[in-house]
């Protein structure tokens, strides 16, 4: 199988669990899978007999399905090859099938891996790479594109659901389209019409002022021709709606991992999304000086060469923009702006149901402790909302741990006791005998105690202890009745900066 399959099926799963939608929530749903992606050279290695397996194992086509057939997700599943911008524009695509209402949440990336030196061989025949080994985005030793490799997904929704839903959003897509270069000087060569008509199509289509925007996460390969273009064309496009100098950002991820190809585009997006989490511009790397033929004096950008607070005059939104440009002749252009902010807190409750899994007793202590260790350090942990995620949100596996809790506090004293000792008070711990049957009669007691939660009583801790036992034994119950009408909201699932999130805005879906 090729590696691409295995490592967008990876990244897919952890960015449906950090956004809440791992497991049964998701089974059978309109969801689609939207994927950029090629033909990969692993078939190269192969010697001798293969197995049948081999076939569909190294189809671009089964990328997507792959994921669709393991989760049993019902929404299209597509592969998309435009070169450099196939992650961006299957991007768009998904966000086409989330407006029509084809689908209520997509699966959309790219993912490009070497397995052989083909790809080095064929852009050095071509001259395309740097001699230097280094991405010079803008500058005036721009002499070609490093190669790189990658696989990014991010969730989307529609803006108005996801925050009906109480989901954690990183971002919003405000704008976006697509379109061709048609006849230029040659078939990969870039059109700066083309480009300029594009992103000007995105600024009338859905209202944006490229005023308003402070970053550009540019195409940026770092090459002599691209990088004038792409400057000429998005200055012309800013010029016709602002007169500012110097006050947007311009910068290329490319110059930190190189270029992704199939995979660029979302490394842009992932790029935006962590910036506007962190209120920060990152630098652009490897620039000193500015092309020849690229004027920035009298234009709307800088290139950024420092990390620098991501400030916005008058209470403004934080808004960036990225390109990405296909040899293909294929360009995506979208926005990004920083989601609304909404307070959704949990209704307070006696106590709480945590729980979490794994697929070995090791790794349940690592999540343990994982999770003890990020409640101490948070400022606050709303523990309904924490409930709602582990028990909503998760897929539940054979190793399991549940806890009954009054607060964080309680919480990390709990898991740390459990992983000093083996046993807490009010824990429950177990690996699922497959031999075990559920008893009706418990079935009956635990869908009783979970009713009886739905109103706070003097045994509400007790009924909770009892789900809780259940819960490790497997016993499926109807765990969203405890739940109802609580106004929950979903964790963001990691806590770290591997994956994201994104919520789409735009015509119809407010």
């Amino acid at each position: 199988m090729d590696p691409q399959q295995r490592l967008f099926l990876e990244e897919a799963w952890k960015a449906l669990e950090d956004a809440g939608y791992a497991g049964e929530t998701i089974e059978g749903r309109p969801c689609g899978v939207y994927v950029g992606c090629g033909a990969g050279d692993y078939p190269q290695l192969f010697s001798g007999a293969r197995p049948a397996q081999s076939f569909w194992g190294n189809a671009a086509s089964v990328i997507p399905a792959r994921i669709a057939y393991y989760l049993n997700l019902k929404g299209p599943a597509v592969a998309v090859d435009t070169a450099c911008s196939s992650s961006l524009v299957a991007l768009h695509i998904a966000c086409q099938g989330l407006w029509s209402g084809e689908t209520e949440l997509a699966l959309a990336g790219g993912v490009f891996v070497h397995t052989t030196p083909n790809f080095y061989i064929l852009a050095e025949q071509a001259g395309m790479l740097s001699a230097a080994g280094h991405c010079h985005a803008f500058d005036a030793r721009a002499d070609g594109f490093v190669p790189g490799e990658g696989v990014g997904a991010v969730v989307l929704k529609r803006l108005s659901k996801a925050m009906a839903d109480g989901d954690h959003i990183y971002g919003v897509i405000s704008g976006l389209a697509i379109n061709q270069d048609g006849a230029t000087n040659g078939i990969t060569a870039p059109s700066a019409l083309s480009q300029e008509k594009l992103e000007r199509t995105v600024y009338d289509d859905f209202k944006i002022s490229p005023d308003d925007i402070q970053m550009v996460e540019a195409h940026g390969t770092g090459t002599a021709l691209g990088d004038p273009i792409e400057f000429q064309a998005l200055t012309r496009a800013f010029r016709a709606y602002t007169k500012r100098i110097g006050y947007c950002a311009l910068g290329s991820i490319k110059t930190n991992i190189g270029h992704t190809a199939a995979a660029a585009g979302v490394a842009g997006i992932i790029k935006v999304l962590l910036s506007l989490k962190h209120r920060a511009i990152p630098p652009s790397l490897h620039y000193q000086q500015s092309n020849s033929n690229i004027s920035l004096e009298d234009s709307p950008f800088f290139v950024n060469t420092a990390l620098r607070d991501w400030e916005v005059e008058g209470g403004g939104k934080r808004r960036a923009a990225v390109s990405s440009f296909g040899f293909s002749g294929t360009n995506a252009h979208l926005v990004i702006e920083e989601p609304p902010e909404f307070a959704r807190p949990s209704t307070d409750k006696p106590g709480y149901l945590i729980v979490l899994s794994a697929q070995s007793e090791k790794q349940l202590r690592q999540q343990a402790e994982r999770l003890a260790v990020h409640c101490e350090a948070a400022d606050f942990i709303d523990c309904g909302n924490l409930s709602f995620t582990l028990l909503m949100g998760r897929k539940h596996f054979d190793y399991r741990l549940a806890c009954v809790v009054r607060n964080r506090d309680e919480l990390v004293q709990s898991l740390k006791t459990w992983l000093e000792k083996g046993r807490a008070p009010g824990l429950f711990a177990a690996a699922i005998s497959k031999d075990e049957l559920e008893q009706s009669a418990l079935n009956r007691i635990g869908a009783d105690c979970i009713k009886s939660c739905q109103t706070v009583g003097a045994d509400f801790l007790e009924n909770l202890k009892t789900i809780a036992e259940l819960y490790v034994k497997n016993y499926r119950l109807n765990f969203g009745e405890l739940f109802t009408g609580g106004g929950y909201r979903r964790f963001a699932g990691s806590g770290t900066d591997n994956w994201t999130n994104l919520a789409v805005n735009g015509r119809a879906l407010s």
